[in-house]
């Protein structure tokens, strides 16, 4: 990013709390029939099935032949033609989405004045986001990455996946050194059927690399969303005294800076590598949205998921 490093200071507090406690899912609540209307109204028409059978879409007559359901027989036509004829309907599947949370060592970061780092925030986000999926019986799935694929659990829609996949969030820590880029490009190799893809992840690595693998994702015809989830300190840049600098993904490279040099830099850089991908996300009508991680999850997912409502004017 310009040159400018933007790893910080680690904070080693724990961080507690189930990603499905109860009073966060009460919270939560209240998102889905707007999920829904949101889910549903975004991907319309994305995965119409080439198969036929009951629901509600009509296709087609065929002839009547023995063992098919009478009540599926048109009268109508039969009047018209004196022949049985059965109405076929066009099937539309659920959606099927995967959820892409980034593990990469620079996620572990936790602000000064933040409840949980980053990747704590992705994992509150993730669950969220799967409840409200697999309760209105839509598929989900999960991949994990950071170097490399590290979980890749494929999308279910029945009630009990959900807690597959919140342990499998649960039971994966970050700390590696992260190519998220080189990582989505093999996930969107990986993934052969049209679906919603829903990336969270800080995005911090060059603009260039991030933008050349979406463009991979939607040339795969997915529907992609963007969560960018940040602290708060790398947004801002609060630091006033000279501070030490320390990546979270080469345990040897640190730097003692005084701030106020590098604030301007800094804060043009991240300005614009955010601006950069905002831009192409814009062009390639991908959802983007940046979340701070000191507002709370249900919160900022309620403001992302009301304002998908009002930009589709549903």
């Amino acid at each position: 990013m310009g040159g400018i490093s933007i790893s910080i200071h680690e904070r080693q507090e724990p961080e507690s709390g189930s990603l499905l406690a109860p009073e966060l899912l009460s919270r939560i609540s209240r998102l889905e029939m707007v999920a829904r209307q949101v889910m549903d109204g975004y991907v319309q028409g994305m995965h119409r099935s080439a198969h036929l059978g009951f629901a509600t879409d009509f296709a087609q007559h065929r002839e009547y032949t023995p063992g098919d359901d009478l009540k599926r027989i048109d009268w109508r036509v039969y009047a018209k033609v004196d022949r049985f004829y059965i109405r076929q309907y066009e099937v539309s599947t659920n959606l099927r989405a995967h959820l892409l949370v980034d593990t990469s060592g620079s996620m572990a970061y936790r602000g000064a004045d933040d409840a949980m780092s980053k990747y704590r925030y992705a994992q509150f986000t993730a669950a969220c986001l799967a409840y409200l999926l697999l309760h209105q019986q839509d598929a989900c799935g999960l991949i994990t990455l950071d170097e490399k694929i590290q979980d890749f659990i494929p999308a279910r829609s029945t009630a009990s996946h959900l807690i597959t996949l919140t342990r499998a969030l649960e039971a994966r820590s970050c700390g590696v050194e992260g190519n998220l880029s080189r990582t989505l490009h093999e996930v969107a190799d990986r993934l052969k059927q049209r679906s919603m893809v829903i990336l969270l992840s800080d995005l911090l690595e060059p603009a260039d690399a991030v933008i050349s693998a979406l463009h991979h994702l939607r040339h795969r015809r997915h529907e992609v969303l963007v969560l960018q989830i940040l602290a708060h300190d790398e947004i801002v840049f609060p630091f006033r005294k000279w501070t030490l600098f320390k990546s979270m993904e080469a345990s040897d490279h640190s730097l003692r800076l005084d701030p106020a040099v590098v604030r301007r830099r800094y804060l043009d850089a991240i300005a614009g590598h955010r601006r950069a991908i905002e831009t192409t996300c814009s062009d390639l009508r991908i959802s983007y949205r940046l979340m701070d991680t000191r507002h709370s999850v249900d919160r900022a997912l309620t403001a992302y998921l009301s304002t998908r409502l009002r930009e589709r004017g549903i």
